[in-house]
C-alpha cells in the first residue's frame, strides 16, 4: 500500500476561503427596471386648422388674337412682353386681295342698283301706258315684278359691300383691350387661315389665382372665403378672395377648378408664377394637438402610449389621427381631458411597463430640444433625469 501523503495547511486554508465566497454571492437583481417617459396632459380646445392647396398666378382675362379673314401675314408689330394699348395695330396681312375683293363687291353694287333704277322707270311708264289702255294688266304685272326682283338683287349687292368694306378693316389685328402680349405664335411670311390663333393677350392688371381642390374636399371651399397666398419665387404673401368654385370636375384628374381674386395684388405676382393657398379655419369640435413623436403607427393600426401616473404604468390606446404634419397631429376620439400621455421614446415601450414621470433638468432639455423628440438617443435615458419625489 502506497501510504498517504499529508494535506498541507496552505492548501486547506485556500478551499476554505473559496467555499466561503460562493456562499457570500448576493443572486442576481431580477427586479424589473422602471423607465423613466416624458409625458404631457391633454387639454382638449378647438383647435386652429390650416387647409393648403398648390395653385398658380395667372391672368384673370386673356384671349388668343387671330384674323377674321385668311392671308399672307405681311408685318409682325409686337413681340412677347410688349405692352399694348387698345385698338392698337399689332399685325397686318396682305391687303391686296381685300381690296380686289371690295373692288368687285362695290361692282356688283352698282350694276344691281342700275338694274333697279331701269326697272323702276320702267314701271312708271308702263303704269302710264295701262291708264290709256295701251297695255294689258297682265304686262303691268310682270314689270312690277321686275321691279321687284331688281330690288332684291340690289339689297343682295348692298350687303355683299358691306362685308368686304368690314373685311379690308380685318385685315388689321388690333389690341382688344389695354394689356401685355404673353405668347407669339406666328412670323412674318406665313399663310394664317381665318382664326387661326397669332398672338396671345393678357390684361396684367386683372390677376387671379387658379388651383385644384380634391372633391372630398371641395365642400370646404365657398364663394367669398378669404385666403392667404404665398409666392414660392419671391417669398410674399399676398391676400386673396374665392370667386368662383367650378361645378364640374376635370375628367383626367378629378378635382374641380377655384379660382381666386387677389385684394392687394403686386407687380412681383407675374403670370406662371407657382404659389401655395392656405385657408385658415377654426374647428368647433373638440381635439387634442400632439408632437408626432407621441403617434406609433402599426399595420394594425395608430396608437399613442397613455402614462397611469396611479398605478406607474404605461397602457396603449388606438387612435385615428387628422391633420397630420411634419411636427404634430390631431386627435378627436379615444383620450380624455387631463390624461398624461407619452411624448418620447414610444418606439422602447411595452403594455403594462413600470414606469415614471421624467423630470428634466435645464441641461437635458437643451439637448431635448437639439436632438428632437423621438429622434436620435433617448434623453430620458441619459443621467441626469431625477425620479419624481414620493407623494
Amino acid at each position: 500500500m502506497v501510504p498517504l501523503r499529508p494535506v498541507k495547511p496552505w492548501l486547506l486554508m485556500a478551499a476554505l476561503a473559496l467555499s466561503l465566497a460562493a456562499c457570500s454571492r448576493s443572486a442576481p437583481d431580477t427586479s424589473e427596471v422602471i423607465r423613466p417617459v416624458r409625458v404631457m396632459e391633454l387639454k382638449a380646445d378647438g383647435t386652429e386648422s390650416e387647409d393648403t392647396f398648390p395653385a398658380q398666378i395667372e391672368p384673370r382675362y386673356s384671349a388668343s388674337l387671330s384674323f377674321q379673314v385668311g392671308g399672307r401675314l405681311v408685318a409682325r408689330l409686337v413681340d412677347v412682353g410688349d405692352r399694348v394699348k387698345k385698338g392698337q395695330v399689332l399685325a397686318r396681312i396682305d391687303p391686296q386681295d381685300l381690296k380686289l375683293a371690295l373692288q368687285a363687291a362695290q361692282a356688283q353694287y352698282n350694276a344691281a342698283n342700275t338694274e333697279y333704277l331701269q326697272n323702276k322707270t320702267d314701271l312708271a311708264r308702263f303704269k302710264t301706258l295701262r291708264e290709256q289702255n295701251f297695255i294689258s294688266p297682265a304686262e303691268l304685272d310682270r314689270r312690277q315684278l321686275a321691279l321687284d326682283a331688281a330690288e332684291s338683287r340690289l339689297t343682295q349687292a348692298r350687303a355683299q359691300l358691306n362685308v368686304q368694306q368690314n373685311q379690308a378693316l380685318y385685315g388689321e389685328l388690333k389690341a382688344p383691350n389695354d394689356g401685355v402680349i404673353s405668347q407669339v405664335l406666328l412670323d412674318a411670311g406665313q399663310v394664317v387661315a381665318p382664326g387661326q390663333p397669332i398672338l396671345q393677350w393678357a390684361n396684367e392688371k386683372a390677376v387671379q389665382v387658379r388651383m385644384a381642390v380634391p372633391e372630398g374636399r371641395v365642400k370646404d371651399v365657398r364663394n367669398g372665403q378669404g385666403a392667404v397666398v404665398d409666392l414660392w419665387s419671391i417669398q410674399q404673401q399676398l391676400k386673396a378672395r374665392v370667386r368662383e368654385v367650378g361645378p364640374v370636375a376635370d375628367p383626367v384628374t378629378r378635382t374641380y377648378p377655384v379660382f381666386l381674386d387677389l385684394t392687394d395684388p403686386t407687380p412681383d405676382a407675374r403670370f406662371g408664377m407657382s404659389a401655395t393657398v392656405r385657408f385658415a379655419a377654426r374647428n368647433p369640435e373638440v381635439a387634442f394637438k400632439l408632437p408626432v413623436a407621441a403617434l406609433v403607427a402599426e399595420a394594425t393600426g395608430a396608437f399613442v402610449w397613455v402614462f397611469d401616473e396611479a398605478k406607474g404604468e404605461v397602457h396603449r390606446r388606438p387612435v385615428k389621427p387628422y391633420d397630420v404634419n411634419e411636427s404634430s397631429f390631431l386627435v378627436k376620439d379615444g383620450l380624455k381631458d387631463g390624461e398624461l400621455v407619452v411624448t418620447a421614446g414610444t418606439h422602447t415601450l411595452n403594455e403594462g411597463q413600470k414606469a415614471r414621470r421624467f423630470i428634466e433638468t435645464a441641461d437635458l432639455a437643451k439637448k431635448a430640444k437639439a436632438l428632437q423628440d423621438g429622434e436620435g438617443s433617448d434623453p430620458t435615458a441619459t443621467s441626469g433625469s431625477q425620479p419624481e419625489p414620493k407623494r
